[in-house]
């Protein structure tokens, strides 16, 4: 489902506010596709310091007060800031966060949102989420990643590599310990058209077992932690047997890089 018309024109309203140091990240830049499940609960603004952090909060309400938006602060810390922002009858909330700086791709510049995390930062950073939380929108999220973008075992793989702490194993572990849900959690999420909790349940299961498969494959053929692996086009795959040996490891950098692939002659 895309975003809606009401957070569409908050982030409109803000695009020139947004920078490399100040980008849309979270859910927001999940569900942009129109195939999404869900709409997201709010807008997260993520800052790689507490200095940009501050800065943006006070740029963008000041930005959404001239824009006729009324602003009630419901949570302010150094390195987080929360508020619902309305206008008539429509709300939403808006997170603006501090974030490591430790990324696989840069920021890139957006149309609708002036600049915003990368599609796989994000989707590794919900895995994290999906990690530390268990709550049910990062299994929505989730399980729609790997039915329509990336293999779940392959987010895990890289997402490890955000982390110190964490292996694809625990982390695998964790997912399966925690996120199971009654009827009233579905409820209370937004969803682009009704769902099937068995049929949600199943997939879950399918993309846990998969998951198991891959790290056994990696682990097997000494492939390098905690990273993506990348094709010609430079778009991260899952790997096989068979492909893991042409494929390019790509790992995180500080604010992030593209890769470049050089053919050896």
């Amino acid at each position: 489902m895309p975003i809606g018309p009401f957070e569409a024109g908050i982030l409109r309203a803000l695009a020139a506010n947004r920078n490399p140091d100040s980008f849309i990240g979270g859910a927001t830049v999940l569900n942009l596709a129109k195939d999404s499940p869900r709409t997201s609960e709010d807008i997260d603004v993520f800052h790689d310091s507490t200095l940009a952090l501050q800065q943006g909060v006070e740029a963008d309400q000041k930005t959404l007060q001239e824009h006729g938006y009324e602003i009630v602060t419901l949570l302010s810390r150094p390195n987080f800031h929360r508020a619902k922002v309305s206008k008539g009858t429509s709300a939403t909330r808006m997170e603006w966060v501090q974030d490591s700086a430790f990324r696989f791709f840069p920021v890139e510049a957006d149309a609708l949102m002036g600049y915003r995390l990368n599609l796989w930062d994000a989707a590794t950073n919900k895995v994290l989420a999906g990690v530390g939380r268990g709550l049910i929108r990062d299994y929505a999220d989730l399980i729609h990643l790997h039915q329509t973008r990336l293999s779940l075992g392959a987010l895990i793989w890289a997402a490890a590599g955000k982390d110190p702490g964490l292996n694809p194993d625990f982390m695998h572990a964790e997912l399966m310990r925690t996120h199971r849900y009654d009827r009233q959690a579905y409820d209370s999420l937004k969803w682009a058209q009704p769902v099937d909790p068995a049929a949600l349940k199943d997939a879950w299961l399918t993309a846990m077992r998969e998951a198991k498969s891959l790290f056994d494959l990696l682990m097997d053929m000494d492939a390098p932690y905690g990273c993506f692996f990348l094709d010609h086009q430079h778009q991260p795959q899952t790997p096989t047997r068979e492909t893991l040996p042409v494929l390019h490891p790509h790992h995180g950098f500080l604010r992030g890089c593209w890769p470049r692939i050089i053919e050896e002659e």
